[in-house]
């Protein structure tokens, strides 16, 4: 049975996946997430770049997690290893780098703003950017957009993708069959 689609505010959103009283978080949470994010940071030269501006448009399966019992994106890289054959003591977790991660939630708080982290349970979702307004190809980008570069995680060949999306830019997010858009 189809769940209809409720409309929320970016703080409900916060409310929502810290555990909210009509979904129930806890520990890891498989969701869908629509988000559309500034692509400026992909660029080259970003101030002198023509497509200054770009921005992103992505839907991903992804897992949010609460780390109540130490770290999930340390346990997969440590288990994903030993699944290829390697010591997953190999890795070591290092400090984030940015933001303070919200104890037993999949939330970071960083300069007054809240992020939602998550981690790709597969590829990478459905992308498409846009610029001025109307969707661009990403083959006119190529020689615009920079080389991805994940960490090394251990020498793990399959890598563990995290990314920590600002809340203003998350657009729609399904957890449980129940798909919230946000406003």
């Amino acid at each position: 049975m189809s769940k209809t689609i409720k409309r929320i505010s970016k703080n409900q959103l916060v409310a929502l996946v810290i555990g909210g009283a009509d979904v129930k978080i806890n520990g890891n949470t498989f969701v869908n997430i629509e988000t559309m994010t500034d692509a400026s940071k992909e660029l080259l030269k970003p101030k002198s770049n023509p497509f200054n501006g770009l921005q992103k448009f992505t839907v991903s399966n992804v897992q949010i997690f609460q780390n109540k019992n130490g770290s999930a994106y340390e346990a997969k890289v440590k288990r994903d290893l030993e699944k290829e054959g390697k010591n997953g003591d190999d890795f070591q977790l290092q400090p984030r780098t940015w933001g303070e991660r919200i104890k037993n939630t999949p939330l970071v708080f960083h300069k007054g703003e809240f992020y939602l982290e998550v981690m790709f349970t597969g590829k990478v979702g459905d992308v498409k950017y846009f610029f001025e307004g109307k969707e661009i190809a990403k083959e006119k980008l190529t020689n615009y957009l920079r080389a991805k570069k994940e960490g090394n995680q251990g020498g793990l060949e399959k890598k563990v993708i995290i990314r920590t999306y600002k809340i203003e830019s998350i657009t729609a997010i399904t957890i449980d069959k129940q798909k919230y858009v946000v406003m």
